[in-house]
């Protein structure tokens, strides 16, 4: 089986146009500790209810998400989905 593969970036303008709200007093926090766990803080239902429904998109195209960090210019992702070979 062959893979193709992509990376999307969502810049902040982008997560706020899909109502992720990244403003200062309600901003996403991505925290890693020391031993390699990590997790999302300070995040309502309602902003992880939207980021999920921006990499949905991309998911109901046939693309599986392979990676995901958040960066100070917004969201970065890796996908990558299966190709035909005929």
């Amino acid at each position: 089986m062959k893979f193709e593969y992509t990376i999307k970036t969502y810049s902040i303008n982008t997560l706020r146009e899909a109502g992720v709200d990244i403003e200062e007093e309600n901003s996403i926090v991505y925290a890693c500790r020391p031993d390699g766990e990590c997790e999302i803080h300070q995040m309502g239902v309602e902003q992880l209810d939207n980021l999920s429904g921006i990499l949905n998109e991309m998911g109901s195209e046939g693309w599986e998400l392979i990676e995901l960090f958040f960066h100070q210019s917004g969201i970065v992702t890796f996908w990558k989905r299966a190709i035909k070979v005929s």
